[in-house]
């Protein structure tokens, strides 16, 4: 289900007030446990007995690991995380790799018979499964006991509000929740519909309204001139933010409404002035994720500094590879690798130290920094490595030629709205100047806001990005 659309809707008014008229998480928890596999299996009821398989592997595993530490312990945790790798490899890159092996194969003049693999991917398997590593892991490390209740280990790995496109949760952040009894709270409630209003307006009115002019220009860059190009990496910088940090905010509101929390999966990451600060800002639980089970163990910060370049390059090559199989993910992750080892080595240098703070250090810093995030969701979005230099060429011919375009392009809703959010709602003075002080005038503003996304939201089936991954 798209949570911009009726169906969803439905859905929530359905489950929302069959949760609360409960009395007791005894049978709370088996409705949300049920309620989660209505909404995987409405996209399709095959692939439910996929999260379902998920959830008695990490359930099975946990409890294995949680014997007598030791040999056994070990490869209870190499078993577990094993079979859900294989499970997301064969699902997400079983074909990549195959139809890459077979063009290998027939570029040195050999004959591969087999066919190209036509493999449906189940929508938010890399999320579901990463939390599900993330949990064996948590248990073998000991920082979480191992739940003792299938429902709730279901509850918390299938938790529909995040289930599809995160916030990826850590076990030690959500399994406590489960075991204290929820109490209806009006102002948690109350805020959930407010993160959630604002980011059904993020979602059905900045970030689809941009798709359309965005797909077009990227669906054939060879057709459209340079000013034309800059519009649609301009109008994706944005839409790829409101769509993403849109989907967050109602999920994270829907959790609310349930009585639950969740992470922050956004921080105003286009205020970044460092490589590394955008990583602290964008797709946090992602960003957290790849530090704690990646980035950590092969050996963090500690060591040279080639050896720290070698963990950051690796570690967000792989998250390249997480976004997708496909050449251009890992392009984008390895030049984000590259740009963290450059901005690692530029903090070690004493004399960053003695530039910090200056005004013009910093808005250099942002500039460049958003400049690589800019030029990196090109790779991200292109269909292909030729249109990537394709699109690539084309921007550097914008200072050399007349300012012509070849397709109409909304600049207002790509910019009002990014500068709105950055340098207005993302500036903690302003928010705190310009705060509404009476909760009814808040509320109020947020009730309007929601019915300006139905007023001016985009019209037809736009599907969230993050799905794909």
């Amino acid at each position: 289900m798209i949570f911009t659309t009726i169906p969803f809707l439905v859905f929530l008014a359905v489950a929302l007030p069959l949760y609360w008229a409960f009395r007791s998480d005894k049978w709370r928890h088996p409705m949300l446990f049920a309620a989660n596999f209505v909404f995987y299996g409405w996209w399709d009821w095959r692939f439910m007995g996929l999260l379902l398989l998920v959830v008695a592997v990490c359930y099975a595993g946990a409890l294995l690991i949680s014997r007598p530490a030791g040999k056994a312990s070990t490869n209870a945790l190499y078993a577990g995380c094993g079979v859900l790798l294989v499970l997301l490899g064969y699902f997400k890159y079983a074909g990549f790799f195959a139809s890459n092996v077979k063009a290998l194969i027939e570029g040195f003049g050999g004959t591969a018979t087999w066919t190209t693999l036509n493999i449906i991917l189940p929508v938010g398997i890399s999320f579901y499964v990463f939390q599900g590593i993330s949990y064996l892991v948590s248990v073998y490390r000991g920082t979480v006991q191992p739940e003792r209740s299938f429902i709730k280990l279901g509850v918390y790995l299938g938790f529909f509000p995040h289930l599809v496109a995160g916030p990826i949760i850590h076990a030690a952040t959500f399994l406590p929740q489960l075991q204290e009894k929820r109490r209806f709270d009006a102002g948690v409630f109350l805020e959930g519909w407010r993160k959630f209003a604002i980011g059904f307006l993020y979602k059905s009115v900045f970030a689809d309204n941009l798709a359309g002019p965005v797909d077009e220009i990227f669906k054939n860059p060879a057709a459209h001139a340079p000013l034309s190009i800059f519009g649609g990496t301009l109008g994706f910088y944005g839409q790829i933010y409101f769509d993403f940090a849109g989907y967050s905010l109602m999920a994270i509101g829907v959790a609310n409404m349930f009585g639950y929390f969740l992470p922050d999966n956004f921080n105003h990451p286009y205020r970044a002035a460092s490589v590394v600060d955008f990583w602290r800002r964008w797709h946090i639980s992602l960003s957290t994720w790849l530090r704690d089970y990646l980035y950590i163990p092969l050996g963090g910060s500690r060591g040279s500094a080639g050896m720290v370049c070698r963990n950051l390059f690796i570690t967000m090559f792989l998250g390249g590879l997480w976004h997708g199989a496909n050449w251009n993910f890992l392009l984008w992750g390895g030049i984000h690798g590259v740009a963290l080892c450059v901005n690692h080595a530029w903090n070690a240098n004493p004399k960053s130290k003695e530039l910090a703070g200056r005004p013009a250090i910093w808005i250099f810093g942002l500039l460049l920094t958003q400049a690589v995030v800019f030029l990196c969701w090109i790779p991200f979005r292109a269909q292909t490595f030729h249109d990537t230099g394709l699109i690539l060429g084309k921007l550097a011919e914008i200072p050399l030629m007349v300012w012509e375009t070849t397709q109409p392009f909304p600049w207002l809703l790509a910019l009002v709205p990014l500068f709105a959010d950055t340098w207005l709602v993302g500036s903690p003075g302003l928010t705190k100047k310009w705060a509404i002080p009476s909760n009814a005038l808040f509320y109020l503003a947020v009730a309007v806001g929601l019915l300006a996304g139905l007023l001016f939201m985009h019209i037809g089936y736009a599907p969230f990005i993050y799905f794909q991954f």
